[in-house]
């Protein structure tokens, strides 16, 4: 159960409604006269409705799903869902974000990328010619005179120039690319908490100058990574880390436009949707 008996965000939000409750049990006994037996009988089915009101709401929120809410003109969703769908993928209007290493690396071999990795299925998918994508990428103008850190030309395996966290490459129309994570000469990705930060702030940065006044639907970002501070980071607190960052670079997409949060099942249904629901619906503008 993600929430708890007695968690004090289910405890805040029912105060007011059992409250109320007592508010009118109390009303009904100062004004008016009855026996002491009717009196017991109206604090007694008070505190029953009182329990039943806090068994329903703990109910809904160890049920909830999905959630939505407004960011300033920001409309976000976060949802179970899959970036290949045809709903999602096939709808150009949507923007679809995958995440790729520093080096924007583009070889599926299960030693740089994994094929059961989302970028992996996106090559995949796509039949995409590598080598042709590299070329493109290290051509990209705006790329490489902006976020270009440096070229290791040492490196045996995979691209060579590093590029900085949350560097974007339109590889189309409606597909994005941004690296997401710091790769060592393992060919394992890893990240600092303060890098994970740094990317989602600059990718948002990114996000904002490139969008086009379209929908943008993001995974969750950082969930698969094992080396993440060498520490572990459950699925709440990085869909948290998400959303303070959106909310720090107030990004404004513009109606009707929104940020989707798409969840596997697995994903889905480890997140805390009522305390992201509880921190986040007080913070709207």
């Amino acid at each position: 159960m993600k929430i708890g008996f007695f968690n004090e965000y289910l405890l805040q939000n029912v105060k007011g409604k059992i409250g109320l409750v007592f508010a009118i049990a109390t009303a009904i006994l100062t004004f008016c006269e009855v026996n002491q037996t009717v009196k017991y009988s109206i604090l007694i089915i008070s505190g029953v409705i009182s329990f039943v009101i806090y068994l329903v709401s703990l109910i809904f929120a160890n049920s909830m799903s999905f959630t939505t809410f407004k960011m300033g003109d920001s409309e976000i969703s976060i949802q179970r869902g899959d970036i290949f769908s045809t709903k999602i993928y096939n709808n150009h209007e949507y923007i679809k974000v995958f995440a790729f290493n520093e080096y924007f690396d583009t070889q599926v071999d299960d030693e740089i990328i994994s094929k059961r990795s989302l970028n992996g299925q996106f090559v995949l998918k796509n039949n995409i010619d590598v080598q042709a994508l590299n070329e493109r990428i290290h051509g990209d103008i705006r790329l490489n005179e902006q976020h270009k850190i440096s070229e290791d030309i040492s490196r045996r395996v995979g691209n060579k120039i590093k590029y900085s966290l949350g560097s974007v490459f339109i590889y189309s129309d409606d597909i994005f690319l941004t690296t997401l994570t710091h790769f060592n000469k393992y060919n394992q990705a890893y990240l600092t908490m303060q890098d994970y930060v740094r990317f989602l702030i600059n990718f948002w940065d990114e996000i904002d100058s490139l969008y086009a006044g379209r929908t943008v639907v993001i995974t969750l970002f950082g969930s698969g990574i094992t080396r993440l501070d060498d520490r572990s980071y459950n699925n709440t607190q990085i869909l948290d880390t998400i959303l303070w960052t959106f909310r720090l670079r107030r990004i404004k997409f513009k109606k009707p436009t929104k940020l989707i949060i798409l969840l596997d099942k697995e994903t889905n249904s480890k997140i805390n949707y009522y305390k992201i629901k509880d921190r986040f619906y007080g913070l709207q503008e």
